[in-house]
C-alpha cells in the first residue's frame, strides 16, 4: 500500500465572498477610530444596509453612479461611499488605477455588454449578503 492520498480542499465563491467581505469589513473596523453613528464606520455599516436594496431598485450602473458622486475623503459620508466603491471593485476583482478616469469602476460597468451587466449585478448581490451581515456583527458602533 502507498501513501495515502490527500484530497485537495475545494472553496466555492460563496466561501470566498465570505472571506473577503470578513477581511474587508474587518479593515474597516481597524483603520477607522470613531464608532459614532455619523462617522465613517457608522455610515459604512448603513451602507452596507442599504446598498442591494438601492442595487435592486435603480440597477448597478445608476446606484454605482450614486455612489461615485458622494465619495471623498475626511471621514463620514463621503470616505464611506469610497471604501464601498472599493470594495465592489474587489468583488468584481476589477484592477483599476483610481488616476485613470476612462478605467474607473462605473465606466467598466457601463461599458460592459448586457449579459456582462446581468453578471456583475449578481456577483455583487450574492457577496454583498455577507458584507451586510459582517458590517453589522464586526463594526462597532455608537448609537
Amino acid at each position: 500500500m502507498g501513501e495515502p492520498q490527500t484530497i485537495a480542499k475545494v472553496t466555492t465563491r460563496a466561501q470566498k465572498d465570505m472571506a473577503l467581505a470578513l477581511k474587508l469589513v474587518a479593515d474597516v473596523q481597524e483603520k477607522h477610530e470613531s464608532g459614532k453613528r455619523d462617522g465613517t464606520k457608522g455610515r459604512y455599516q448603513s451602507l452596507c444596509q442599504e446598498f442591494a436594496v438601492m442595487v435592486r431598485t435603480m440597477g448597478l450602473c445608476q446606484t454605482l453612479a450614486f455612489c461615485e458622486s458622494k465619495k471623498g475623503s475626511g471621514g463620514g459620508l463621503p470616505e464611506a461611499h469610497d471604501i464601498l466603491l472599493n470594495h465592489v471593485k474587489k468583488i468584481l476583482g476589477f484592477q483599476i488605477q483610481d488616476d485613470l478616469p476612462r478605467d474607473g469602476l462605473l465606466q467598466r460597468i457601463q461599458d460592459a455588454s448586457a449579459s456582462e451587466y446581468m453578471h456583475h449585478t449578481r456577483r455583487v448581490l450574492e457577496a454583498w449578503v455577507y458584507f451586510k451581515r459582517f458590517a453589522k456583527s464586526v463594526l462597532t458602533v455608537e448609537d
